[in-house]
């Protein structure tokens, strides 16, 4: 069969490639829960994924899948939702613990999260946050579901993806209006963080991507070129459509057409090197395309900076083992963390007020607050000195956090 091929080419990418990894969840990068589309989709509820199939001791087949159900006032989660998933993500980058687990609720100030998104702050974008949190904590996910503590997938669940949350400007439950938005994502979601069920994404480079099946695509051909040790992945076009809800063509210059945009920007930041159709067996009534993708340049460095960071990480852990007690304090994560605080307020003759603040904090709230420090200079808001922007942003979200903590949980 003659394969229909586009020309390999690592043509130089628009924007320079500063990767920023951060790390997501397995499953929902991998079950389809964000669909691709600029608009929202009105005339579909559900949508299903095929997880695993096998047969059983007496020759019926099993299949495990996974249903999205959309909130009939919210519908499902499109590409501005999965904007706001990956901001959500790198601000939990920020304050999640050494041992993979968060203080609840999860405080998201509006403010970062519109612009983690990569949006411009405005009366629009605050009410879609409001709209996003929602959508988020009332989207169905309905069969299967794969929970890292057993390493295994499991049938019967029903469940969203936040169990709660609370919206700025809210009542709570203890009367307390809510000063920023407060979220408790779902038992299934922080077991498998804690489990390490996680897969590190460029935040940068989902942030450079515009077409929506090139966001899409993305986790799915990280996940397939990984699990085929870097080997060319293929998908069904027809698997494809049915999982973004895309009109399904049975001609080639048609399916061309639709996804060839976003293979081409894939192509242009080198994470996609090539692509190629072919026709699917021939079987009664049969119109599906075999689509194989062959992974980038880009690709392959992130798999090194994975193993890389692994073995620092490792490195890391074992060097603080062999240290007695007193010598621990700032080694390893809380050196970096000085060396990020230092480089931030660019005032190393306080290394000792900072190291003392490390010490006192979560490790998360101080990321939080060398995020924010980092963004204010940018805009010029602070009007004394980054250190002591620092050191007051610290104090406001450790008292912001202190109320949050009083927040009854579900």
């Amino acid at each position: 069969m003659q394969l229909e091929t586009q020309p390999v080419l690592f043509p130089e990418a628009e924007h320079p490639i500063v990767p920023d990894y951060i790390q997501a969840e397995v499953f929902l990068e991998t079950v389809g829960f964000f669909t691709p589309s600029s608009k929202r989709i009105k005339h579909h509820l559900t949508k299903e994924k095929i997880l695993t199939e096998s047969v059983n001791p007496d020759g019926t087949k099993h299949v495990t899948k996974t249903i999205i159900s959309a909130n009939a006032l919210f519908g499902l989660p499109v590409t501005s939702d999965l904007d706001y998933y990956r901001a959500f993500l790198k601000i939990c980058d920020e304050i999640i613990d050494r041992d993979g687990r968060f203080h609840l609720p999860i405080a998201i100030p509006t403010r970062a999260l519109i612009r983690y998104a990569g949006k411009t702050e405005n009366a629009r974008e605050r009410k879609e946050i409001r709209a996003w949190i929602k959508r988020m904590t009332l989207t169905g996910i309905i069969g299967g579901i794969y929970q890292a503590k057993s390493k295994d997938y499991s049938d019967g669940f029903v469940g969203t993806l936040f169990s709660q949350a609370y919206v700025r400007g809210e009542r709570m439950r203890n009367g307390k209006i809510a000063e920023m938005n407060y979220i408790w994502p779902a038992p299934w979601w922080l077991s498998n963080f804690f489990y390490r069920y996680l897969r590190p994404f460029d935040y940068n480079f989902h942030q450079r991507l515009r077409k929506p099946i090139a966001k899409a695509l993305y986790p799915i051909l990280e996940t397939g070129w990984y699990a085929s040790a870097g080997n060319p992945y293929t998908k069904s076009y027809r698997d494809l459509c049915t999982e973004f809800l895309l009109a399904e063509h049975r001609h080639l210059s048609l399916v061309k057409q639709q996804l060839d945009p976003a293979h081409q920007e894939l192509q242009r930041e080198q994470f996609l090197a090539d692509w190629q159709y072919r026709k699917a067996a021939h079987k009664p009534n049969n119109n599906d395309f075999i689509v194989t993708y062959v992974p980038g340049q880009k690709f392959f460095e992130d798999q090194h900076a994975r193993k890389a960071r692994q073995q620092l990480a490792e490195q890391l852990t074992r060097t603080r083992k062999k240290l007695p007690a007193a010598q621990q304090e700032l080694t390893g994560a809380e050196q970096a963390l000085l060396d990020e605080i230092l480089a931030t307020c660019g005032d190393r003759d306080n290394r000792a007020a900072y190291a003392t603040v490390i010490r006192a904090y979560p490790e998360g709230l101080l990321w939080m607050a060398i995020s924010e420090t980092r963004q204010a200079s940018r805009e010029h808001r602070i009007t004394k000195t980054r250190g002591a922007y620092f050191m007051a942003t610290v104090k406001d979200l450790a008292t912001r956090w202190a109320a949050a903590q009083s927040t009854p949980s579900p």
